[in-house]
């Protein structure tokens, strides 16, 4: 549900998990893989290998463990297919999806070993630095300093001139846009060095 203050969340907070559980909402997280099952599962199938494992109404959801990772599943009702299909919708949480469903092909094709060197950065790094890469890219376009500001805070509301100057988006925005500039410039290496 959208929020205007400080806590926005998913679904009404006030629910127990089992009636909404906000784990088995794709629309909202890019890292719940969305699979039209086919042949090719027999890996889901093990269920030793299930962290959670849920039926509901709209199909299978799986929490499997791949080494010190969770993949999350979404095994979707959908006519019986020959092949398995993942499904990618055309969303602002594409990229994260793309991801997750690499991870979940390597996974099933060869074991925990196989996504080990695909995910030396966490989900929250990862999109941090992709966020800092589209500043980048804005800010090399010719973009002010607000425009930035909605890019990196896309729920941030108009603010007037004096707002804008005291607000803590507009610092934040400045703070990543100079560790942005600070990767661009060689501290990716430390990155390398890192993982």
């Amino acid at each position: 549900m959208p929020g205007r203050g400080a806590f926005a969340f998913p679904c009404d907070p006030d629910l127990p998990p089992e009636t909404r559980p906000a784990l088995w909402a794709p629309a909202l997280a890019a890292s719940i893989v969305i699979v039209d099952e086919g042949d090719g599962l027999a890996r889901l199938a093990v269920t030793d290998r299930h962290l959670h494992r849920r039926q509901c109404h709209d199909g299978t959801h799986i929490v499997a463990r791949a080494g010190r990772q969770k993949l999350r599943f979404w095994l979707r009702r959908a006519p019986a297919l020959h092949d398995t299909a993942f499904y990618l919708p055309l969303d602002a949480l594409f990229d994260g999806r793309v991801r997750a469903v690499r991870q979940a092909q390597l996974w099933i094709a060869g074991g925990d070993a196989a996504i080990a060197d695909d995910s030396r950065l966490s989900r929250f790094q990862a999109a941090r630095l992709d966020l800092m890469l589209d500043l980048l890219d804005a800010k090399a376009s010719g973009a002010p300093l607000r425009k930035l500001a909605q890019i990196a805070y896309p729920a941030l509301p108009p603010l007037t001139a004096s707002e804008w100057k005291a607000s803590s988006e507009r610092r934040g925005t400045h703070r990543l846009i100079v560790e942005a500039e600070r990767y661009r410039d060689g501290g990716y290496r430390d990155l390398l060095r890192d993982h």
